[in-house]
């Protein structure tokens, strides 16, 4: 037990690297040419995220991975604008962390990023 936990957190430590490197990315395209010069590596770092999360099936992290891949997709070059990155992003972080990895712990997640987008 206490093995299948300390990989667990291994796993999360990486989620989190994954994460922190994403958060670098999404800072550095404030101009409009690095914006689109690192559009394919912001969703290739989301994915990345998705893939690892999926593969240890911590489905809250993936489901919020895939909003913000959708959410992304969505703006297009006008993501820096519209999308709320930071908003996803600090969930990212929750959803990392999570303890329970069913679908009522995805649901509350991406509900909190509803209920703060609402507002």
């Amino acid at each position: 037990m206490r093995e299948e936990r300390d990989a667990m957190m291994l796993v999360r430590a990486e989620l989190g690297e994954r994460l922190a490197g994403l958060e670098r990315l999404w800072a550095g395209t404030s101009t409009r040419a690095t914006a689109r010069a690192s559009a394919r590596d912001i969703a290739a770092s989301i994915s990345a995220i998705r893939n690892l999360a999926a593969t240890y099936g911590l489905l809250p992290t993936v489901r919020l991975a895939e909003a913000l891949e959708r959410a992304v997709a969505q703006d297009g070059n006008r993501r820096r604008a519209s999308c709320p990155t930071a908003l996803y992003l600090d969930r990212l972080h929750d959803a990392i962390d999570c303890s329970r990895s069913d679908d009522q712990a995805s649901e509350a997640i991406i509900a909190s990023v509803s209920v703060r987008l609402d507002a």
